[in-house]
């Protein structure tokens, strides 16, 4: 532009500057109907604050010997600001752009009596000065953000720490980590475990998520990562949304509910052994009403106490045929409990059925009409791959 131009749009500017107020007051109007806005802690007098700085900073930056310093101290205290008050980014930056269309607005005012074409010259000027804002708001947001994540995730591990110490905690360190972590020390509580790789996945998914009604915690325990989260009564048989959607496409271990926090180390305790338990390539939602049997059978194996010995070494003296008609017979009944259903599905009396039944007491003493017995009897045969 000539000297000339230069001049008249400082004029401009300065013109612009002079209707501060209604500017002002004109995006506080207009921002107040965002409901991110209208819903939060922010006071009137904050966002009449911040206005009054971002329109100086980004009037004093188009003037024609102006530069970009002052406006990016400034949007770098916005954004800061904002992520601390916990504004949501899209919100912020929609308000932010706002402040350009009402600058741009008081610009081409007519009563200004500008020139169409200087407008024109200059709009690659406003809004690229304009997008430098938003971009140093964005990141300045964007680093707080992350620095108040890291702050929350060591608070948060601090205390989990406590809460999975090898010293189970006291009534007292109980009630410190539900007032460090805001929960209820009498709630209900879901607990999930996942692998070390989908647990990054998960956090990841939960910082991209709008705020939930409930806290996620994350704990890593080794290859797995262990996540807590205050539930509900109507929900303690279920995984509900939002818990439902961040677990998918994996394979997780969700642990029975833990009532109250005290319990959270036990639920904790069975989410991992249901986890370890699952095979490879495992996916979807695994709980102890579904792996009990083979959780239990590892776990015994695990301190050399292998059912299938109150089982087979009894059965050797049986013919070939003999032995594998009673197992057959017993798995088959083992998953109806029905001597009827059992008889349909092999094509045989029921009489049959109980004959065998029978004969499998007689060789080793147990009774799978007996439940404690039965139970004895399913991991037996499941460790020893007996069953259909």
């Amino acid at each position: 532009m000539t000297d000339e131009d230069e001049r008249r749009w400082d004029g401009l500017i300065e013109q612009t500057r002079g209707r501060l107020g209604a500017m002002v007051e004109q995006f506080l109007a207009r921002t107040m109907a965002d409901p991110s806005y209208a819903d939060s802690e922010l006071t009137a007098e904050d966002l009449r604050r911040a206005s009054v700085e971002s329109f100086t900073a980004l009037l004093d930056s188009l003037s024609s010997d102006g530069t970009t310093n002052g406006l990016a101290v400034i949007a770098e205290s916005l954004g800061t600001r904002r992520a601390r008050q916990a504004v949501p980014l899209d919100s912020l930056l929609r308000a932010v752009r706002l402040d350009a269309t009402v600058l741009w607005e008081h610009l081409a005012e007519p009563s200004s009596g500008v020139d169409p074409t200087l407008l024109v010259r200059n709009a690659g000027r406003v809004w690229g000065t304009v997008d430098e804002f938003v971009l140093h708001v964005q990141d300045a947001y964007l680093a707080e953000q992350l620095a108040i994540e890291q702050a929350n995730a060591d608070l948060q591990r601090q205390y989990l720490s406590q809460l999975f110490a090898a010293t189970r905690p006291t009534e007292a360190a109980l009630e410190r980590i539900a007032g460090a972590l805001r929960i209820s020390l009498s709630g209900n509580f879901c607990v999930a475990a996942v692998s070390r790789d989908d647990g990054a996945v998960v956090r990841r998914r939960i910082r991209g998520k709008a705020r939930s009604a409930h806290a996620f915690f994350a704990y890593d325990m080794g290859h797995h990562t262990l996540f807590v989260w205050p539930t509900t009564e109507a929900a303690l048989r279920r995984l509900v949304a939002p818990a439902k959607e961040l677990f998918a496409d994996m394979a997780v271990a969700v642990a029975p509910v833990a009532r109250g926090l005290a319990r959270v180390r036990e639920s904790a305790a069975a989410a991992r052994e249901i986890m370890i338990d699952l095979p490879m390539d495992s996916s979807g939602v695994a709980t102890l009403s579904d792996r009990w049997r083979s959780v239990t059978r590892h776990l015994l194996a695990g301190v050399g106490c292998d059912l299938g010995q109150i089982v087979f070494p009894h059965l050797e003296n049986c013919t070939d045929l003999e032995r594998r008609k009673i197992l057959e017979t017993v798995s088959t009944y083992l998953d109806s409990g029905s001597l009827g259903e059992t008889g349909r599905v092999l094509h045989c009396h029921r009489n049959t059925v109980l004959n065998r039944l029978n004969a499998f007491e007689r060789y080793t003493g147990l009774d799978v009409q007996r439940p404690y017995d039965a139970a004895a009897v399913i991991i037996a045969l499941e460790k020893h791959g007996a069953r259909p």
